[in-house]
């Protein structure tokens, strides 16, 4: 009796399916209704084994607010509903944990050693059906378990047989200790920022931020300077909210209010005088004392304060930059801050980085072999896939059973992360660019070329204020025909919600922030040890040319290229010690000294 693939797929182990989490509710005072309306959320979100959420869960412990954050940011959950999410899975991780035993240590390092693409024999010698491709991308993605980190524990050997050194834990790895020692604290220090619910707590604050937002982003007459893109202008909301919600804390007290809807921005500045900017500067002060902010944290947090101190007092200000005055500067609290602003920037450029470069920097040449082991990982996983549906057809068997599935969305995402990395090799522009690419509209194939091309307009990058139309940023040619395939035959298994073409293989939803960070990081830390991040990828490619041969001619070109001046080139992206950028005259006076004494 032929037998098909979904055979393999019946278990009756509760770990492996939601049976264990469902005891797990029965266990908590809830209702029955209630009971249902999680367990029904959490199987609409995509999970579907308990062990699926204990490996999502257990990482957030001690930090369950970032797993609220993750819940509303990644899944579209709503306030509430995340709260009830969150409580639950935090009562799974104390289910679980209580329930201990070496059957949970065997389920969690056989999904593991899935994510890893390891084989699947661990799966019959546990008697389990092979983990889904959800629990793969809650670990790459979510930072829930650490793939790289199995992958250290249990690998001793390189692809040749010989053996490899054995690379600390992704985690274990700190690049920045402050920013560690930030995270450590307690929540008070690490959630200073207006709660979510903020809206419904200070009403009339929350109307007057949503007209600091349009007054940011659309022209005005009014206005004394020009509207800025709504990627910025999120970026000083959220400084805004951070200030506000520290504001709230220290400053708001009980004998000050005089109810919630009294809090707006008018109260905490009263005037235009230059005392007024004392709260924004006790805050700077209480970042450094107990965030141990860097210099360039402050310099960006006090240029989106002084937007603003703008936005309260930009009826008040009579300056006319149409005739050489600076913007407000006829305010004396932003005068102020621009003072703040000024010193902050001279610290910056003399203050020591506060990363530990050597963690994360990669030589280009490195970076590239990280691009081709992610390829030959993936064609070696298609292989192996299309090798194995000829003996299903052959067998005809059923090619849409749940483990079908499952390997062709991990081809997909270990295919995906292939193509990140290698458009950062061809076009190393800030992450913005491919988080952003829209299928027939960003991101098009140019059919005279045979090249697929990225075109940006003023609005679609950082400095096209001051560049306007972007040059087409060419992916090589050798590219094409990898793309195309991941277009038609592989994104489609991620199901996306829309044109966006890198895909989060969990919402369908286009890439964030920390989903092009994670794969990035993880993927350079798997091959070379390094914790290199997305951006540092900018400073790799301009070091790496301006210590080679490259002419003024093709410096200047590539500035461009890269959408910045050759002077934030020379300043800001080259990483070259100083002994490098001195070697080449060092060996010109000892060339010189050469011919006089002939």
């Amino acid at each position: 009796m032929d037998t098909s693939i979904d055979d393999d797929d019946d278990d009756d182990d509760d770990d492996t399916n939601l049976d264990t989490f469902q005891k797990c509710l029965q266990t908590m005072p809830l209702s029955l209704k209630k009971q249902t309306e999680i367990y029904d959320k959490v199987h609409e979100m995509g999970f579907e084994s308990t062990s699926e959420l204990f490996l999502l869960s257990k990482d957030f412990r001690d930090r369950p607010e970032a797993l609220g954050a993750l819940l509303r940011s990644d899944f579209g959950l709503d306030a509430i509903k995340s709260n009830m999410i969150r409580g639950s899975l935090m009562a799974l991780v104390e289910f679980m944990e209580q329930k201990g035993g070496q059957r949970d240590k065997a389920v969690e390092s056989t999904i593991a050693d899935h994510v890893n693409g390891d084989s699947e024999s661990l799966h019959d010698d546990l008697g389990l059906s092979p983990p889904t491709a959800a629990a793969a991308t809650a670990a790459a993605a979510m930072n829930a378990v650490d793939d790289d980190d199995h992958h250290s524990k249990t690998s001793n050997n390189a692809k040749d047989g010989t053996p490899s050194r054995k690379r600390p834990l992704f985690k274990a790895v700190v690049v920045n200790q402050k920013a560690k020692q930030r995270h450590s604290s307690g929540t008070d220090q690490h959630n200073y920022g207006l709660p979510n619910n903020y809206k419904i707590l200070y009403p009339n604050l929350a109307k007057e931020l949503d007209d600091f937002f349009h007054y940011m982003t659309t022209p005005s007459a009014s206005l004394q300077e020009s509207p800025i893109r709504k990627a910025t202008a999120s970026v000083y909301m959220r400084h805004a909210k951070l200030f506000l919600g520290w504001y709230t804390r220290d400053y708001y007290t009980t004998e000050t209010k005089q109810g919630d809807d009294s809090l707006t921005i008018n109260l905490v500045f009263p005037n235009k005088d230059a005392v007024s900017a004392q709260p924004i500067i006790d805050f700077i002060l209480w970042l450094r004392r107990t965030r141990l902010i860097s210099d360039s944290y402050e310099a960006n947090m006090l240029r989106g304060l002084t937007k603003l101190v703008k936005y309260r007092f930009r009826n008040e200000s009579m300056a006319d930059p149409s005739y050489g005055e600076k913007s407000y500067s006829d305010l004396p609290i932003v005068r102020e801050l621009r003072k703040l602003h000024r010193d902050a920037n001279r610290r910056q450029v003399l203050s020591p980085r506060s990363s530990e470069e050597d963690r994360k920097w990669l030589e280009w040449k490195d970076y590239l072999q990280v691009v081709r082991l992610l390829k030959e990982d993936v064609e070696e996983e298609i292989k192996a896939y299309n090798h194995k549906s000829q003996e299903n057809d052959n067998k005809k068997r059923n090619i849409n059973s749940k483990s079908n599935i499952a390997a062709q969305r991990r081809i997909a995402i270990k295919f995906q992360s292939y193509l990140v990395l290698s458009f950062f090799s061809c076009v190393p522009d800030r992450q913005r660019t491919f988080r952003e690419l829209e299928i027939d509209k960003s991101f098009i194939r140019d059919a005279k070329t045979n090249c697929w091309t990225i075109k940006h307009g003023p609005d679609d990058y950082k400095t096209g204020k001051t560049y306007g139309d972007r040059p087409p940023l060419v992916l090589t040619q050798d590219l094409t025909g990898a793309i195309d395939d991941f277009l038609q035959r592989w994104r489609p298994c991620l199901k996306p919600t829309g044109q966006h073409f890198f895909v989060q293989p969990r919402t369908g939803n286009s890439f964030t922030q920390d989903t092009l960070y994670s794969i990035v990081a993880r993927s350079c830390f798997k091959h070379t040890g390094k914790k290199t991040n997305p951006h540092l990828l900018r400073d790799m490619i301009v070091t790496h040319v301006r210590d080679s041969n490259a002419s003024e001619k093709e410096l200047e070109a590539l500035a461009l290229y890269m959408g910045h001046s050759i002077s934030m080139q020379r300043n800001s992206y080259d990483r070259r010690t100083v002994e490098q950028k001195v070697a080449p005259a060092v060996q010109l006076l000892r060339n010189v000294n050469r011919v006089s004494e002939t």
